[in-house]
Parts: structure tokens; C-alpha cells; sequence
């Protein structure tokens, strides 16, 4: 499940590798100390920003794609026979 979220942002399988590792780590919570835990909280937030920009990107991208797709629409409708 995480891997199919996690490919369409463009993660690599070390990426998504590391990315649980931290987590898992974060959830599991027992034996970690202070430093420890704030290094895994800057991993999984570096993460966090880098998927949030790839998202910003998509977006784009799917604004891109619905204008063109509306463009094609509006050709295809002047050019229709008329009924």
C-alpha cells in the first residue's frame, strides 16, 4: 500500500525503504532518546517536503493536461456538423 502511494511521487525503493524504517522506528517508540528521535523526525519531515513539492508539481501538470483536454473539447464542438 505504501509503495503504491509512495511511486507516484517518485520515490525511489531505497527512499520508500527509509522512509518506513523511520516510521516504523518513530511508532515503535521504546528505546529511542531524545537526539535519536529528532534525527528520525527530520528524516520522515524531509520526506513529508518532498513529496508535498512533488504534489505541488502534479497539480500543475493536471492543470496543464484538463486545459489542453479543454481546448481539444471546444475544437472538436466548432468543428461538429451541425444537427
Amino acid at each position: 500500500m505504501v509503495v503504491r502511494r509512495l511511486k507516484p511521487l517518485g520515490f525511489t525503493l531505497e527512499q520508500m525503504r527509509d522512509l518506513l524504517q523511520a516510521t516504523d522506528r518513530l511508532d515503535a517508540g521504546t528505546g529511542l532518546d531524545a537526539d535519536e528521535r529528532e534525527a528520525l523526525l527530520e528524516r520522515v519531515r524531509g520526506y513529508e517536503r518532498a513529496a508535498a513539492e512533488q504534489v505541488d508539481k502534479l497539480r500543475v501538470q493536471l492543470a496543464r493536461a484538463e486545459d489542453f483536454a479543454a481546448t481539444l473539447r471546444a475544437r472538436l464542438e466548432q468543428n461538429a456538423p451541425a444537427t
